[in-house]
C-alpha cells in the first residue's frame, strides 16, 4: 500500500516532469530513492532519469516496471523510448510494438517504431507501421510527413507526393507547414515538377526562410527551368553577402564559364577578400581552363605566404606540367610526396608529370606508392597501365584487359516497345529535353555538345527508368562473367551487388567529342547510345566511335588507340572505370546522344 508521503511525492513529481522542470522532480524524489528505488516509485524516477538522458538507468527502470505493470502500454512505450536513444533499435521495436498491443491508438508508439525499423533498415516495415497509424488517426501530421519521408528515402518519389500533401491539409503550425514544403520542393523536383518546386521552396522560405541552403536549392531549381539570369542574379546576391565563399565563386564562375559570359568569368574573385580559399578556387579554374602560367602566379603566391601548403604545392607542379616544364614538375611532385600526408592525388600528378617528361619507371614507381594508400584510386591505375605500356610491359594487357573487360551489351526492347528503333526515338527526344541551352562544363570531358545535372536515374523520366531494368540486367551479367582473380585491382572487387555512384546523359553535336579521360568515382563505367549519327556506320574513319588506350597526357605511343566500338542505337558499353577512354570525333549535323553511368560494388 502507498504510504501518503509517497503518494503525494508521485502526483508532484509527474506534475513537475508534465511542466518540463526535470531538476525540480528530481530534487524532489531524491530523499525517497535514498536507499533504494520502491516499487511504487520506479515509474516516475525512469521518466526522470530518460528526461536527463540517462538511458540506460531509464531502460532497467523501465523494464521493471513493464514487469510490475505488464498491462500498461506507456510504460513499454518509455522502455522503447530510452532503448531507442542508445541506438539498440531491435529491442526498442519489439517495445513499441508491446506498447501498441496494450494500446492501439497510441500515436506516438506507431511513430517511435517506424523510426526503429528506419534505423533498421526495414522500408515496408516502416511504410506499413505508418499506414497504420494514419487508417488509426486519418490527421496525424506526423505520420503522413514519416510516411512521405520513407517513400522518398525508398526512390518512391511520385507515392511520397500524396502523404506530404495531406500533411500540408491538415498542419496548422507555420514551422511544421514550412517543413512539409521544404520535403515536398524536394519531392516534386526530384519528379522534374520544377515549377511546382520551386513554388513550395518559396512558400518554405516565406515561412522559415531561416532553414539552411534554401538559395542554394532555389538555384539548382532555377537552372533546371533554364532561368539562368535568375540564377546569376540569385548567385551576386549570395556573394555580396558572403564574398569569402569559395564554393559560391566556383559555382558563379562555372555557371558563367557555360553560358559563355567572358567579360564576367573569373571578375568576382578579383573583388573577393584574398584568402587562401579564394587564389585556390581561381587558380584551379585557370589550371581546368589549361592557362597554366596564370595559374602557377597565383599557386607561387600562395607559397610565399607558406612554403608548406600542401594544395598551393601539389597546384603549382601541376601547372608547371601545364606549362610543359615536366621535369620541374616532377621535382616539384617529389618535394612534395617527401613531407608525407600528402592527398592521393598527387601521386597520380606526380605520375602523369613523369610520363610527360619521360619517365615511364619512375611514373611507374609514383603509382605504386599511391595504390599502397589507396588501393582502388582510378587514376593511379590509369597511369600505371601507360607507364607498362611506355614500357612495352604485358602487364598493361594484364590490367586493362582491352579485349575482356570491355563488354558490348545490345539492348532488347523495354516493355511496352516492340522495336529499339522505336524505343531510342523516343528516348531521344526524352533526353534532348533535359539538355541546358548552355556550353559544357568546364572541369568535364565533354566537347561540343552538353551533359545533364545531377543523377539521371531516380528522378523520374519515364523512359530512363524503363532502360534502367534493362542496363541492371546486363549489368548484372557483366560482373557474373568476370572471371575470379584476387591479385587484380578491378577483379577483385567484384561482389553479386552494386549502386549507381552517378548517371547522367551526353548530347553532341557536330565536331563534338570526349576528351580522353577516366572516371576516377566508379568501379565500372559506361555508355549507351540513344541516337547515333549516320556517319557512325563508317568503318574506316569511325567518327563517333568510343576509343580506348589512348591517355590524356603528351605522350608517343605507337598505335595509341587500342580498341574502338562503334556505337550502335541501343548498345550499352561496359569497362573498369580507370581506362582511359574518348570519342573520335564526327564531322556531321546530327546529334549523338548517350546515357553513362557509373557503378560500385555493394
Amino acid at each position: 500500500m502507498i504510504g501518503p508521503n509517497i503518494k503525494q511525492a508521485l502526483a508532484a513529481g509527474w506534475q513537475l516532469l508534465q511542466a518540463g522542470n526535470t531538476a525540480a522532480a528530481d530534487e524532489l524524489v531524491r530523499p525517497l530513492i535514498a536507499l533504494r528505488i520502491s516499487d511504487e516509485l520506479v515509474p516516475l524516477v525512469g521518466a526522470i532519469r530518460l528526461q536527463q538522458g540517462q538511458f540506460a538507468e531509464a531502460a532497467s527502470l523501465f523494464e521493471r516496471a513493464r514487469a510490475l505493470e505488464p498491462r500498461l502500454g506507456r510504460f513499454a512505450f518509455f522502455h522503447g523510448t530510452a532503448l531507442a536513444s542508445m541506438g539498440q533499435f531491435e529491442p526498442a521495436a519489439a517495445a513499441f510494438l508491446a506498447a501498441i498491443k496494450k494500446e492501439p491508438n497510441a500515436a506516438d508508439a506507431y511513430l517511435s517504431l517506424g523510426m526503429a525499423q528506419r534505423k533498421l533498415g526495414r522500408p515496408d516495415d516502416t511504410q506499413a507501421t505508418y499506414r497504420k497509424l494514419l487508417r488509426a488517426h486519418p490527421e496525424n501530421v506526423d505520420g503522413y510527413i514519416a510516411l512521405g519521408s520513407v517513400l522518398a528515402e525508398t526512390g518512391q518519389m511520385a507515392e511520397a507526393e500524396a502523404p506530404l500533401r495531406k500533411a500540408l491539409s491538415h498542419a496548422r503550425d507555420p514551422k511544421l507547414e514550412a517543413a512539409i514544403h521544404n520535403n515536398l520542393s524536394i519531392v516534386l523536383g526530384s519528379q522534374n515538377k520544377h515549377a511546382e518546386a520551386l513554388e513550395s521552396l518559396e512558400r518554405t522560405q516565406v515561412l522559415a526562410p531561416e532553414l539552411p541552403n534554401l538559395d542554394n536549392r532555389r538555384i539548382d531549381i532555377l537552372h533546371q527551368l533554364g532561368r539562368f539570369d535568375d540564377c546569376l542574379r540569385l548567385y551576386e546576391r549570395l556573394l555580396a553577402r558572403n564574398p569569402a565563399d569559395a564554393d559560391l565563386h566556383l559555382a558563379y564562375n562555372s555557371l558563367l564559364y557555360r553560358l559563355g559570359r567572358k567579360d564576367q568569368y573569373l571578375t568576382s574573385y578579383d573583388w573577393a577578400p584574398q584568402t587562401r580559399e579564394i587564389l585556390l578556387g581561381k587558380a584551379s579554374m585557370l589550371a581546368l581552363q589549361k592557362r597554366g602560367s596564370e595559374a602557377e602566379q597565383i599557386y607561387s603566391s600562395l607559397l610565399s605566404r607558406d612554403s608548406l601548403d600542401p594544395a598551393a604545392s601539389a597546384g603549382w607542379a601541376n601547372s608547371l606540367s601545364l606549362m610543359g616544364r615536366h621535369r620541374d614538375a616532377v621535382a616539384a611532385f617529389e618535394t612534395l610526396l617527401s613531407r608525407g600526408g600528402v592527398n592521393i592525388g598527387a601521386f597520380s600528378g606526380a605520375a602523369a608529370a613523369a610520363l610527360m617528361a619521360g619517365d615511364p619507371q619512375k611514373a611507374e614507381s609514383f603509382c605504386q606508392a599511391g595504390l599502397r594508400r589507396a588501393p582502388h584510386d582510378q587514376s593511379c591505375l590509369a597511369m600505371l597501365g601507360t607507364a607498362w605500356r611506355l614500357q612495352s610491359n604485358e602487364q598493361d594487357e594484364y590490367l586493362n584487359g582491352y579485349h575482356s573487360l570491355i563488354r558490348v551489351f545490345d539492348l532488347k526492347p523495354p516493355e511496352g516497345f516492340s522495336s529499339m528503333a522505336d524505343f531510342n526515338a523516343e528516348l531521344g527526344l526524352e533526353l534532348e529535353r533535359l539538355h541546358p541551352n548552355t556550353h559544357a562544363y568546364l572541369e568535364q570531358s565533354l566537347h561540343g555538345g552538353t551533359q545533364t545535372q545531377g543523377h539521371l536515374f531516380g528522378a523520374g523520366h519515364v523512359l530512363v527508368e524503363k532502360l534502367r531494368a534493362r542496363i541492371e540486367a546486363a549489368l548484372s551479367t557483366y560482373i557474373a562473367e568476370l572471371a575470379p582473380d584476387d591479385q587484380h585491382p578491378f577483379l577483385a572487387r567484384r561482389r553479386n551487388g552494386f549502386r549507381f555512384a552517378g548517371a547522367w546523359s551526353s548530347l553532341m553535336r557536330e565536331q563534338g567529342f570526349h576528351v580522353n579521360h577516366l572516371h576516377p568515382q566508379g568501379w565500372v563505367s559506361s555508355c549507351y547510345y540513344a541516337t547515333v549519327p549516320d556517319v557512325a556506320k563508317d568503318q574506316v574513319t569511325r567518327q563517333g566511335w568510343i576509343k580506348f588506350g589512348e591517355p590524356e597526357l603528351d605522350v608517343v605511343l605507337n598505335d595509341p588507340i587500342r580498341r574502338a566500338v562503334q556505337p550502335v542505337p541501343g548498345r550499352l558499353v561496359l569497362f573498369p572505370s580507370y581506362m582511359w577512354h574518348g570519342t573520335i570525333p564526327f564531322r556531321e549535323d546530327a546529334l549523338r546522344t548517350t546515357i553513362a553511368f557509373d557503378a560500385v560494388p555493394l
